[in-house]
């Protein structure tokens, strides 16, 4: 019994330190300010949209994305092959606005994800020292372009992607990604992913937001250098910091906001999609990330109920094992529901639920995993990817 205690002290130290840990990473990510644009130079900055079967966004897409205070910009979408109300929607919006242009998708070439294929037509297309890959599900803020361009230039960054706000509706949404962002925050470093020493394995870019020189860009070849890639974005920005440029990644949560999906259906299948991939990509990483994540979650709880359990013993060392669980797991609520309320503005009874959001997001990694190793891969928008 007494080394049991002593097996729960160290326990309880481990997940606080991992915790202290975890609040000091949230306050090194970089943000993103609105900023004087006037300060820099206002360089043309063309805003690509590649849009697949997007009929219930790309209108929130395009609103926000014609609405821009910063004055020199282009808005190009380019239909990538829509089966739904896509094409009349971005029909009706190209005679509304002159600012706009729509492209007919080409067809999708072997060795190609539809993504990666679509942005370098995009990209293509564009007029501009400045590219700004925006997704359709995305809803640009009005300073969105400017707060960009400060941050790019002052940083003298040659691509920059942020994180945006996450507007999560059903339950599912509310569970399973706040985990999900979790993991990426663990594996990748962002309050260092500027500095010379970092290597090209550690930077990342969000697919949902992605503003590039168009020099460095075209330098690497484009989305060409990343074609086959599932995960297209984290590549690009990996490849540009191999090829000696520099990356940076921001929160952006007043710049833009973003629904990626609506229920638990399409979280199973969009992430379904990327686990495979972002397992392999971060490594030994990816693996310390999410046994880290198991630590954090499934130890407090786990504490809490052997503690009562043990205490039909009515040992004192039994009290002291109940007690130091109790802190745990009320510390690691408090935990889980301040960054819920802060980050994503959740009620903070969904901290609750962390642990139930940790298990699902497993269990949809390891059906990834699964489909991508036994050959089948996985659907997306009418697309079956297959692997890296």
């Amino acid at each position: 019994m007494i080394l049991f205690t002593f097996f729960v002290s160290a326990l309880t130290l481990l997940v606080v330190c991992c915790f202290v840990s975890d609040l000091r990473r949230l306050r090194r990510v970089p943000r993103l300010t609105q900023a004087q644009i006037g300060s820099v130079q206002q360089p043309l900055v063309s805003v690509l949209i590649p849009a697949r079967n997007e009929a219930r966004n790309i209108a929130r897409c395009l609103d926000g994305a014609l609405a821009q205070t910063y004055a020199r910009y282009e808005v190009i979408v380019v239909d990538d092959g829509s089966t739904d109300a896509t094409p009349d929607i971005l029909a009706r919006y190209a005679v509304q606005h002159p600012r706009l242009r729509v492209l007919k998708g080409r067809p999708l070439p072997n060795g190609w994800t539809g993504k990666s294929n679509a942005c370098q037509q995009l990209a293509e297309a564009a007029k501009s020292e400045w590219l700004l890959f925006l997704d359709a599900d995305t809803v640009p803020q009005p300073m969105l372009i400017a707060a960009l361009s400060v941050y790019a230039q002052t940083q003298r960054l040659d691509m920059l992607s942020i994180f945006p706000f996450l507007e999560l509706g059903s339950f599912w949404e509310r569970v399973v990604l706040p985990v999900f962002f979790a993991l990426i925050m663990i594996i990748f470093p962002f309050g260092r992913m500027t500095r010379p020493d970092t290597r090209p394995e550690e930077v990342l870019a969000y697919g949902q937001c992605i503003f590039v020189r168009r020099a460095a860009y075209e330098d690497i070849g484009g989305h060409g250098a990343v074609r086959s890639e599932v995960l297209e974005d984290v590549r690009l920005a990996q490849a540009l910091r191999a090829a000696g440029f520099v990356v940076g990644a921001a929160a952006g949560l007043d710049a833009l906001h973003v629904r990626m999906y609506t229920n638990g259906r399409e979280v199973a299948e969009g992430l379904t999609k990327n686990a495979a991939a972002g397992f392999r990509n971060g490594g030994a990483r990816s693996m310390l990330a999410m046994m880290r994540l198991v630590l954090t979650a499934f130890a407090p709880p786990a504490t809490f109920i052997v503690g009562i359990v043990m205490m039909s013993v009515s040992s004192t060392y039994a009290w002291l094992a109940f007690v130091q669980g109790m802190v745990m797991l009320l510390i690691a609520i408090a935990f889980w529901s301040g960054v819920l309320s802060r980050v994503y503005r959740l009620p903070w009874f969904y901290g609750v639920f962390w642990p139930l959001g940790l298990v699902s997001y497993m269990i949809i990694a390891a059906r990834g995993m699964l489909q991508v190793y036994s050959g089948r891969g996985v659907t997306w928008k009418g697309r079956v990817y297959v692997g890296e």
